[in-house]
């Protein structure tokens, strides 16, 4: 034990940070900006099931492999963001401890089959920057997500299945084309970051913005939710966001925290 002890001190004096203490396993679970192709499983061996957090952001990754979900059963958190993905393998629905996953940042156009699978357990996904065109009615009608963020994936739309006991509190829209929210949108009692930067209510004509305060108005009437704010306050968020290109943040944080939704019932 003593000798034992002598060699670990002797370990730790000579390192200059932690990555010396780190099997290979694990020092290849934190793989970005390294260039990658694909990911290296044979470098996890033994120790995949040691590994809870992976993440290999912005490297030039065009695939999963095929295995890749069963053979890290214990997975809680996967990066995979700013890669050049077009899809994933099926089997995530295997790993039933997934609490974040980052699929931002790439070309996946769909997800798997048993995706519903994971999204028990999920509690933070990002998929932003993809070409999805539309979000399986799964990932909106999860009990256990708190936050999701899907800016810039093409959708005009959002499926009528919001749960009644959702505990969404972050959910970012931004720059969609997403002109009618849907009844059940008012489920969502616990938010208190919206982000819908880009609604119908901004036109473009010839390059330029065109805003009207009636536009934003007769936007926030036709909508769920958004009809249950004062029509004064109304003009206050118009003017602000008039400011900032349409992000109706201010309408988050300033009411959807202090009147829980502006007093829904």
């Amino acid at each position: 034990m003593h000798k034992d002890k002598e060699v670990l001190k002797a370990a730790l004096t000579a390192s200059s940070g932690t990555d010396s203490l780190l099997c290979e396993a694990h020092r290849c679970s934190e793989a970005t900006h390294q260039g990658l192709a694909e990911i290296p499983l044979d470098s996890f061996a033994d120790h995949a099931y040691l590994i809870y957090s992976l993440d290999f952001s912005n490297n030039v990754l065009q695939s999963v492999p095929a295995d890749f979900f069963g053979f890290f059963p214990s997975l809680s958190s996967l990066a995979l963001s700013h890669n050049q993905l077009q899809t994933l393998p099926p089997g995530i629905g295997k790993c039933a401890s997934l609490v974040f996953l980052d699929l931002s940042s790439n070309e996946i156009s769909s997800l798997p089959d048993d995706f519903a699978n994971v999204m028990k357990s999920l509690r933070v996904l990002i998929l932003s920057s993809n070409p999805l065109f539309s979000l399986p009615a799964c990932v909106l009608s999860s009990t256990a997500l708190q936050e999701l963020y899907a800016n810039q994936t093409g959708l005009e739309e959002l499926p009528d299945v919001f749960p009644e006991h959702s505990e969404l509190a972050t959910l970012h829209l931004a720059d969609n084309a997403i002109c009618q929210l849907p009844p059940s949108f008012t489920n969502l009692m616990q938010v208190v970051d919206l982000d819908l930067m880009g609604v119908k209510w901004i036109e473009f004509q010839d390059a330029k913005v065109s805003i009207t305060s009636d536009a934003f108005l007769a936007f926030t009437s036709a909508n769920p939710l958004l009809d249950r704010i004062d029509k004064k306050v109304c003009m206050c968020i118009f003017f602000v966001s008039f400011m900032s290109v349409g992000i109706l943040h201010v309408l988050a944080i300033q009411y959807f925290s202090s009147c829980r939704l502006v007093g829904l019932k």
